[in-house]
C-alpha cells in the first residue's frame, strides 16, 4: 500500500556531508573483529529495503557493528518483544507550534493507549531551553494522555528548542536494558541564537542535543508541525526546520515525518509507522574498544540479511579504558 506520507532527509549539500561522522559514509569493512573491550549497548532498528514485506527476525549475526572504522564483535541482539519489550518513550511538544496540532492529539492518544503495557510514557514541554515537565515517566498511559495540553503557541516560547532536548536527554532515566525513545512535535525552527544559527549545518545547540541523545542511548523521532505566527509563511524558516530535524533524527538512530511544509492534517499514518518502527527494534550489545578518554565514538551498524536494512545512532559513547 503507498505511504499517504513523505520521509525528508537532510539535503544541504556537502557542508553538511563534512558535518557528518566518517564512519556514517564509510564503506564497510570486511576485516573480522578483533581486540578486548567493553560491552555497550544501542537500540538498533530494523526494516525492509523500501517497505516492502515482513521483517523477518534476526540473529546477532546477522548484525555489523564499526566503531570508527573498526568492526566490533556483537555479543547479543534481543528483540524488543514480549517479556524483553521495556520502552521508555517522552512526547516532548514544542511550545511555540500553533495551537491546532491539539486537532491531532486524538492520533496520538490511541498511538499512547496502544503501546505495551510495560512502556513507561512521559509527556514534556519545550520553553526556554528547558524540558518541563507534564507527566513524568508512568506505566499509566491513560495518565500520561491527560499530560497532552494546548502549547503556548508563542513562537517566542519556543527559543532553546534544541537545548530543551538536550536537557531531557541529560535526565532520562537510565535502566540496564531498557530502550529510550522521544517524540518531538515541533518546527524545528530554534532562533534562539538568531536567524544566521537555524542552519542544520552550523546550529550548535542541534549538535549538543544530538551528542546528549547519543549519551544516554535515546532515538529520536519528530513529526513537523506549523510554528506560530507569521514565520509558518517563512519559506527559508520551515525549511531550515525541517533540515535540523531531519539531521536530528538521523544521527539519533530515529525518522522524521513531514508532510510538505504544514502540519498534517493526520498524524495516524505516521503513527503507524512510527509503531512497526518500535516493534522491531533491536537492544545490540557490543564488545566496544575503549579509549584513554571517555567520550563519543563514531559508530555504524548494518546488516547482510537478504532485504533488510537497519538504522541506528551515529555516534555512541564509549567508557575509558581500566
Amino acid at each position: 500500500m503507498k505511504r499517504e506520507f513523505s520521509h525528508k532527509k537532510l539535503l544541504l549539500g556537502a557542508a553538511v556531508a563534512m558535518l557528518l561522522p566518517p564512519a556514517a559514509n564509510a564503506a564497510a569493512n570486511p576485516q573480522a573483529p578483533t581486540g578486548e573491550g567493553v560491552p555497550v549497548s544501542i537500540t538498533v532498528t530494523a526494516e525492509m529495503k523500501h517497505g516492502k514485506g515482513e521483517v523477518p527476525n534476526l540473529a546477532k549475526e546477522d548484525f555489523l557493528v564499526y566503531q570508527a572504522k573498526e568492526r566490533r564483535p556483537v555479543l547479543s541482539a534481543v528483540l524488543q518483544t514480549g517479556a524483553n519489550d521495556k520502552l521508555d518513550f517522552y512526547v516532548l511538544v514544542d511550545e511555540a507550534v500553533e495551537e491546532r496540532v491539539s486537532l491531532n492529539y486524538r492520533d496520538l492518544k490511541t498511538f499512547i493507549s496502544e503501546l505495551p503495557a510495560s512502556a513507561r510514557v512521559g509527556v514534556v514541554y519545550a520553553l526556554n531551553g528547558s524540558a518541563n515537565p507534564g507527566v513524568p515517566l508512568t506505566t499509566d498511559h491513560e495518565a500520561a494522555i491527560k499530560g497532552l495540553r494546548l502549547p503556548l503557541g508563542r513562537i517566542g516560547a519556543g527559543g532553546g528548542i534544541y537545548l530543551a532536548l538536550a536537557d531531557l536527554a541529560k535526565n532520562f532515566p537510565v535502566e540496564p536494558g531498557r530502550r529510550r525513545a522521544v517524540l518531538l512535535l515541533s518546527s524545528g525552527i530554534d532562533l534562539y541564537r538568531g536567524y544566521s544559527e537555524t542552519w542544520a549545518s552550523v546550529n550548535p545547540d542541534l549538535s549538543m542535543a544530538i551528542d546528549y541523545l547519543n549519551r544516554s542511548g535515546v532515538v529520536a523521532y519528530s513529526i513537523y508541525v506549523d510554528p506560530a505566527g507569521h514565520f509558518a509563511r517563512s519559506l527559508f524558516l520551515i525549511t531550515n526546520g525541517q533540515s535540523c530535524l531531519s539531521r536530528l533524527t538521523d544521527e539519533a538512530g530515529g525518522e522524521a515525518y513531514f508532510v510538505g511544509m504544514s502540519t498534517p492534517v493526520d498524524f495516524q499514518p505516521l503513527l503507524a509507522d512510527l509503531t512497526r518502527h518500535l516493534n522491531h527494534q533491536y537492544l545490540v550489545t557490543f564488545s566496544a574498544k575503549p579509549r584513554k578518554k571517555a567520550g563519543l565514538e563514531d559508530l555504524r551498524v548494518t546488516t547482510e540479511a537478504s532485504g533488510v536494512e537497519v538504522r541506528g545512532p551515529a555516534q555512541v559513547y564509549v567508557p575509558a579504558e581500566k
